[in-house]
């Protein structure tokens, strides 16, 4: 969304194709942006929402069942069974694929009609990168396949009773888009190398563009301060993500300022798997709030009036690539960050050029306790740990933004 509305910034001029929203299957949409890109041609189709069965056969509803993320992880009982394996075994490469028989013909008209040079499929839903396989091979066109995540290691993938037929062909599927794409592009260095290392003799068309953040969007937020020390976390929050550590050091920091109880405030926003949100509200002496999903904005707001910001990393083989967007707009706030996660990752280089911020090991209590005790020591002298958010500034979504258009322009002439 932010690339579509800088790029006309750089010379070039974008235009989307999306599934109509009145199609769409999503338990919850958010519009708050929508005025940011109206500006951006975009053309909208039907679509075939296999998602929607599922969510029937899971609630009774059309969207009820829809989940936050992935689908299937988690489930327990008989049906919570057959979801699971319906998930894993039909959905391939996800529950999204159904719109590839409206988008290919649509994105035909559009290549013709609006003289299209280059087409950008971004993923997941990995299912859209099977459209521009078949654009590829019809119209000739260069095709650029950006993963935002890893596909056959996408961290929820375990949870699920895959069979051996289903994991194969979403491999097959996966290097079919690797081979044939003209450029891969991602989120970060060991993404990239992840997906290289699965077509060696093509390494020199793989690049990675950090996630941007909204530097101009969070500066004109105001920080108002209030009488709560408030540690929040915003996002995803699922078993596949490391919880305990962070729960029993928030015990201990309780517990170290118990007779302060009336200043500390934990507050969590999104989507929160029910026995992790559990464990959160049952901390002793401090104040949980829990506000569930919430707007862009109102979640940018809650960000840069905390003073520590909670992120967690998913547990999977290929946790060292996972820098998350969520840590990227916690950067732009200049407020300090607690993360859980491999400390050899590409998240823990990037955290260590932020002041006051930290990565943790998922059972390094001590360490997760002894950041907070800093950080709520400092609050609570009148000398709160805030800088100005501009030290990576090169990773704003504007400069992102340039990079990519940079490499959209060498990758148009290059092919």
């Amino acid at each position: 969304m932010y690339f579509a509305k800088y790029l006309e910034d750089f010379g070039i001029t974008p235009v989307v194709l999306t599934v109509s929203p009145d199609k769409a299957s999503y338990k919850d949409i958010d519009q708050s942006n929508c005025e940011m890109v109206k500006d951006v041609r975009t053309y909208t189709t039907n679509t075939l929402e296999l998602i929607k069965l599922y969510s029937l056969f899971t609630s009774g509803s059309a969207t009820k069942g829809i989940p936050q993320g992935h689908v299937g992880a988690y489930k327990h009982g008989f049906f919570g069974k057959i979801s699971s394996f319906i998930r894993g075994n039909v959905f391939i490469p996800d529950a999204r694929v159904g719109w590839k028989f409206y988008a290919v013909g649509e994105a035909l008209k559009i290549i013709r009609k609006e003289h299209i040079d280059l087409i950008i499929t971004s993923g997941p839903p990995h299912s859209t990168h099977l459209i521009g396989k078949k654009l590829k091979k019809k119209s000739g066109i260069t095709w650029i396949a950006d993963f935002r995540d890893p596909w056959s290691e996408l961290y929820y993938n375990k949870d699920l009773p895959r069979t051996d037929w289903a994991k194969r062909l979403d491999e097959k599927l996966e290097k079919q888009v690797l081979e044939r794409s003209d450029l891969v592009l991602t989120v970060g260095p060991s993404l990239m190398k992840l997906l290289a290392a699965k077509v060696p003799d093509q390494n020199s068309k793989f690049h990675y563009i950090l996630n941007g953040y909204d530097s101009r969007a969070m500066h004109n937020i105001e920080a108002i301060p209030d009488e709560f020390f408030k540690i929040s976390f915003l996002g995803q929050f699922a078993l596949a993500q490391p919880h305990e550590g962070i729960i029993r050091a928030l015990e201990r920091f309780c517990n170290d300022h118990k007779n302060e109880k009336d200043k500390l405030k934990i507050c969590l926003a999104g989507t929160f798997d029910d026995l992790i949100l559990k464990q959160f509200q049952k901390l002793p002496g401090v104040k949980v709030e829990y506000y569930g999903r919430v707007q862009h904005l109102e979640a940018m707001k809650l960000m840069k009036n905390s003073q520590v910001l909670l992120n967690s990393l998913a547990e999977v083989e290929a946790s060292k690539i996972l820098i998350s967007g969520k840590l990227m707009e916690y950067i732009s706030t200049g407020n300090p960050i607690l993360c859980i996660g491999d400390l050899d990752g590409d998240a823990a280089r990037l955290m260590k050029t932020l002041p006051n911020s930290k990565m943790c090991a998922k059972d390094d209590i001590d360490g997760i306790q002894q950041f907070l005790n800093f950080i709520y020591k400092n609050w609570k002298s009148g000398n709160p740990l805030i800088h100005d958010g501009t030290e990576n500034i090169q990773n704003s979504r504007y400069e992102t933004t340039r990079q990519l258009a940079s490499l959209l322009k060498k990758t148009y002439n290059h092919v």
